[in-house]
């Protein structure tokens, strides 16, 4: 269907919120003009539309005096209004604007049970083709809805044949996915039908579902949360957001497919993983996941990663480990390297933390998304091109089109030194980083109150005419975190040392795929929105935990490392950065992370990402065969861990070594 015709859910906005106009005001044409705020979920860009008194069909025009006095035209109006929802589709001008198409506004009145704030999903409503109502609904509207099936079973068998259903109105299949459609009966009841996973349109505007199974549920007893008539639109009903996760629950206890009393080993692989949470998961008799938002912690942050990682439209399968590690580095550090085969689903993940944190992520609307993608490019030199420069001629501060600098402004402002921020920089060493991020490798080191970015000269504070939006300095919070996703191949460039001085470098596991892609079957997550408050209160800044064995382990490799080379070792900064990893390390043990793993992974990570040179350097202390070597203080420390990653790293550096000589 033409995107026009997508119909949306919405309210009135309040006189705050409507980008700073009159929510109703009287135009220069002397006609009410007002501002709707959309419902419709997922969010997208715009949020609000403007409509006219013209916009209503005529079943709901809403009448207006224009001999009144203004006060009372507008007053008349939102008192019509009041109690209503507007259902409606709109067009962007060439002023760029989002108004409503005329003559395509409707009024409904707000459900029973309307809880402001609410948000809905417009859901897919199918019926028998011998329903009169219906049938002579799409009679008036001349549209076609192509239904070949007679009651709910012979419904049920379509879905499963993956065949078409037939077409709605307003519905709009590549914006929005259900998870379930909606089946009314002649008599008016109404079920939910899952579990949907995919759908798409034919030539004739049919949609055809892909099922996982089959699950039915009666949900006539949310008839008063609901908005759905019949003679406005009888193929969409609309739900709100709390509604829909406890039919999707209810769903996935109802799943009508045989399934096996015993544990699956999904489900025995679910409970070994994050058994160990208590009061974070649930795991019901069903095998569905529950998690507890209550209680804002590690776990509840990482059990949200695997959540949005196997909820999305293409699933995705990671070690609940590569979760933990993932978030405690980032929890200490504010630049993270992701680095992994291609296809790995590295920059996905960055996507999923930010879910995690209740981060919005819609790209479409700039002033709510605290989630920027920046992909770099080969041709980066200097700073200039991430930040941008000052254009002497026209006297203006030319950012750079990555969006980077709006992005960090916006961080710094008052209202949002309370937000959390994410930056990925995508592909990060397609140019050198040391070249394009010179000035912030240098600044993530300092304190935060002392991280200022400087622009430009001061003396040009005041004198650039958008030196009110760009100014000189800009504040880099603690709010705002970095995050970099590499491939190693011939098109990149290796890291400096100064980048591996300050970075976790995360090489992420790739699951056995014929073994361990395995869905876990999650109940709805509700949206937990995590302040920089809430994130600062299970960051562990100091600890009385003795380290000395660590700080022993970290001398001897620092002694071995620095005896073939000056340019090797382990400083002071990565033995702190390290302490605080394994102070933040979770401490249910999730996904059997213990503190042993813990402690392999940073030497991997911050130690042995530097080892790199000629044989005639590292040979001999990379070799098991020499009468020194790593592997031998690994031996000695085996009561910290049994450092399996960094013996596999040892290894490879090896055999580098030994085909050419030099080892990366």
């Amino acid at each position: 269907m033409d995107m026009q015709d997508r119909e949306y859910i919405g309210i009135l906005a309040d006189e705050d919120e409507a980008d700073g106009r009159d929510n109703v005001f009287i135009n220069k044409g002397s006609y009410i003009q007002y501002r709707v705020k959309s419902l419709l979920l997922p969010q997208e860009s715009p949020t609000f539309v403007s409509g006219f008194i013209s916009s209503f069909e005529d079943d709901y025009a809403i009448s207006d005096d224009e001999y009144s006095s203004e006060e009372s035209r507008i007053d008349n109006f939102k008192q019509e209004v009041r109690d209503k929802l507007f259902i409606y589709s709109y067009k962007i001008n060439e002023g760029g604007h989002a108004n409503m198409l005329s003559r395509k506004t409707n009024l409904v009145r707000k459900p029973p049970k309307f809880e402001n704030n609410a948000k809905y999903y417009a859901v897919p409503v199918f019926c028998s083709k011998n329903n009169k109502e219906v049938s002579e609904w799409a009679s008036d509207r001349n549209w076609k809805l192509f239904r070949e099936y007679e009651n709910k079973e012979e419904f049920i068998e379509t879905l499963k044949n993956k065949k078409s259903v037939g077409s709605t109105y307003g519905y709009y299949t590549d914006a929005f996915i259900p998870s379930f459609v909606i089946w009314m009966e002649d008599n008016g009841a109404m079920y939910a039908i899952g579990h949907i996973l995919d759908c798409r349109q034919n030539t004739q505007g049919g949609i055809i579902f892909e099922c996982e199974k089959i699950a039915i549920t009666n949900i006539d007893d949310y008839n008063e949360y609901w908005v759905y008539q019949m003679s406005l639109n009888p193929t969409i009903l609309y739900l709100p957001e709390n509604i829909y996760a406890n039919i999707e629950d209810q769903l996935l206890k109802n799943t009508t497919l045989e399934e096996s009393s015993n544990k699956t080993q999904v489900e025995e692989k679910v409970e070994k993983e994050l058994g160990e949470i208590g009061k974070n998961i649930r795991v019901d008799n069903e095998g569905i996941i529950e998690i507890d938002t209550t209680e804002k912690n590690d776990e509840l942050i990482i059990t949200s990663m695997d959540y949005h990682s196997q909820k999305r439209k293409d699933p995705l399968f990671y070690n609940v480990k590569d979760f933990v590690n993932i978030h405690t580095a980032l929890k200490c550090n504010s630049l993270v390297i992701l680095s992994g085969l291609s296809g790995t689903g590295k920059s996905a993940i960055v996507d999923i933390y930010a879910k995690a944190l209740g981060i919005n992520t819609n790209a479409n609307n700039p002033d709510e998304n605290r989630l920027l993608f920046i992909p770099v490019r080969p041709s980066w030199n200097d700073d200039s091109d991430l930040l941008g420069y000052v254009d002497l001629v026209h006297m203006v501060y030319r950012a750079s089109d990555s969006g980077f600098v709006d992005f960090l402004v916006r961080a710094q402002k008052d209202e949002n030194k309370n937000k959390i921020f994410i930056v990925c920089f995508d592909e990060m060493n397609l140019a050198r980083v040391e070249h394009y991020f010179s000035k912030f490798l240098s600044l993530l080191e300092q304190p935060v109150k002392n991280r200022e970015l400087q622009l430009y000269d001061k003396q040009y504070s005041g004198r650039l005419y958008n030196s009110a939006d760009y100014p000189c300095k800009i504040t880099i919070g603690d709010n705002v975190k970095f995050v970099g996703t590499v491939n190693v191949d011939e098109s990149t460039y290796h890291f400096s040392d100064k980048v591996l001085d300050r970075a976790n470098v995360i090489q992420l596991d790739v699951l056995n795929y014929a073994k361990e892609w395995e869905k876990k079957k999650y109940g709805s997550l509700v949206n937990v929105n995590w302040s920089m408050d809430d994130y600062n209160s299970i960051i562990i800044t100091s600890s009385d935990q003795d380290m000395g064995r660590v700080h022993q382990l970290l001398w001897d490799i620092h002694t071995l490392l620095h005896s073939v080379s000056s340019k090797y070792g382990v400083g002071p900064r990565i033995v702190k950065n390290i302490d605080m990893y394994l102070w933040n390390l979770p401490k249910s043990n999730i996904g059997e992370f213990t503190f042993a793993i813990g402690i392999d992974l940073q030497i991997a990570q911050r130690v042995l990402t530097k080892v790199r040179g000629p044989e005639n350097q590292l040979g001999e202390i990379l070799s098991d065969k020499s009468s020194r070597n790593i592997y031998q203080v690994f031996d000695e420390y085996q009561d910290l861990s049994e450092f399996k990653l960094c013996r596999e790293i040892v290894v490879q550096k090896q055999r580098e070594l030994e085909s050419y000589g030099y080892c990366i």
